[in-house]
């Protein structure tokens, strides 16, 4: 006999509802994942207040709308501390910050309306231990794969090939403006315009742009992705490296320094970022040979004649590190010459560092969560459930960013299980020290890579 799955009838009711919580503000999973529908886990929930000195210079250094040009061309992204303290102070919810911020409208509200921009966003969840540059630039081509950019170009490259009649039956096809019924060939079939011949066009025009014939085919049909696995003999995008399977890194640096920023340009987009999360897992890993082998392609890559990169002054790079781990790289970046262009240490021109946040900073972290998930409006910007000891207890344990969610996610799980209507500096005392009802292991315990 099967039993058929029960799709849900109606809303769940909320075990949170007691506190004016429509579900528990705090994730209690330690990664952050930019791909994820949940706000608590993918960057949408971030307090802008306790970092504003830091996300202002970042902005002055790498967005200048009416010098976007002149933006710099390598910054690096720092917490204050020592490689364990340093951790979860919050580089990681900067970084998806901005990528979310622009990427959500191509930079249409970023640069007002001036021109469009996107973010690449890699991370290497473990060392890398061979191949640094290739990987780095693989992780980014799949990272282009998963962010929509490829179907926001191709859409917008089509557009240019159609008469105003043509784009005004295709994107109200059902009534409603809707620009994805450019990629929808059904829709271009039955207002009698040729897939074939438009894919055609497109593809002759990367062909002019320099764009390699085998990408830019892949590009043109709406394919990229298919022509990536094509590389591998597991089909497979991730992981990156695996030993006797390494076509895909032989073309990698060239798909993504020249084909995709030949691409990109051609579909409107005036320049991007290269955002690298903990760059320390990329390099924690060579030997000091390789790390000067790494620094000098990379800046091949990014800074010097070679690609199409430099040439357009296309990405900007943007690091995250941690300055006890970067201090051998930087060795290296100084010999291979990179040091004239950004230092490596926080306090350089190029660098942004974020500090550890006040008492009152800490709480507006708090206040910023509770506010996604209050189910009394009239109470947002204000510390409710918690009471002002409640919250006072809260900060006291810790400001650290890492510490404190993980510790409101604690608190917030006890006080729904023991059914109080507030948090009091009581409840917080007993969610921490005793915590009879909640077992959720140590919360810290690898949230490091979570902010």
């Amino acid at each position: 006999m099967i039993t058929l799955p029960r799709r849900s009838s109606g809303p769940i009711p909320s075990r949170y509802e007691r506190l004016g919580l429509s579900d528990l503000p705090f994730s209690t999973d330690p990664v952050l994942n930019p791909y994820s529908t949940d706000p608590r886990s993918n960057g949408t929930i971030y307090a802008q207040a306790p970092v504003q000195a830091a996300i202002e210079k970042f902005e002055r250094l790498l967005i200048r709308p009416d010098d976007f040009r002149n933006r710099v061309r390598i910054a690096s992204l720092w917490a204050a501390g020592d490689v364990q303290s340093g951790r979860g102070m919050g580089k990681t919810a900067l970084l998806r910050f901005f990528r979310q911020r622009i990427n959500s409208d191509w930079g249409a509200t970023q640069f007002s309306g001036q021109f469009s921009a996107v973010v690449i966003y890699t991370s290497f969840p473990a060392v890398v231990d061979r191949r640094w540059m290739e990987q780095l630039a693989w992780a980014a081509l799949v990272d282009i794969c998963k962010n929509g950019v490829l179907d926001a170009s191709l859409a917008a490259l089509r557009l240019e090939q159609l008469s105003d009649d043509q784009v005004d039956s295709v994107v109200n096809a059902d009534g409603i403006e809707n620009w994805g019924n450019l990629l929808d060939n059904t829709i271009l079939s039955a207002n009698q315009i040729s897939v074939a011949e438009l894919t055609s066009a497109i593809e002759q025009t990367l062909l002019e742009e320099k764009v390699e014939r085998g990408p830019a085919k892949a590009l043109a049909n709406g394919s990229f992705e298919e022509y990536l696995r094509s590389f591998r003999k597991s089909d497979s995008l991730e992981p990156y490296y695996v030993p006797r399977d390494t076509k895909n890194l032989d073309f990698s640096r060239h798909l993504l320094f020249n084909d995709i920023v030949r691409y990109l340009k051609s579909a409107g987009y005036a320049g991007g970022y290269l955002f690298i999360d903990d760059i320390e897992n990329l390099t924690d890993g060579m030997a000091r040979r390789n790390r000067l082998e790494f620094a000098k392609e990379f800046g091949l890559c990014t800074v010097r004649p070679g690609y199409a990169n430099t040439e357009y002054n296309f990405f900007s790079s943007v690091m995250s590190a941690h300055q006890s781990s970067a201090t051998p790289l930087a060795q290296a970046w100084s010999e291979a010459g990179l040091s004239a262009i950004a230092r490596l240490d926080p306090g350089a021109p190029t660098s942004v560092e974020l500090p550890l946040p006040t008492q009152d900073q800490a709480r507006e972290i708090v206040i910023a969560h509770l506010d996604h998930y209050r189910t009394n409006l009239g109470e947002k910007g204000t510390i409710t459930p918690f009471t002002e000891d409640g919250i006072s207890a809260l900060v006291a344990r810790s400001q650290h960013p890492r510490n404190l969610l993980a510790n409101a996610a604690r608190i917030i799980l006890h006080a729904s299980d023991e059914g109080v209507d507030y948090i009091d500096a009581e409840t917080v005392t007993t969610a921490m020290d005793n915590n009879p009802s909640t077992q959720m292991g140590d919360f810290t315990e690898g949230i490091d890579e979570a902010l």
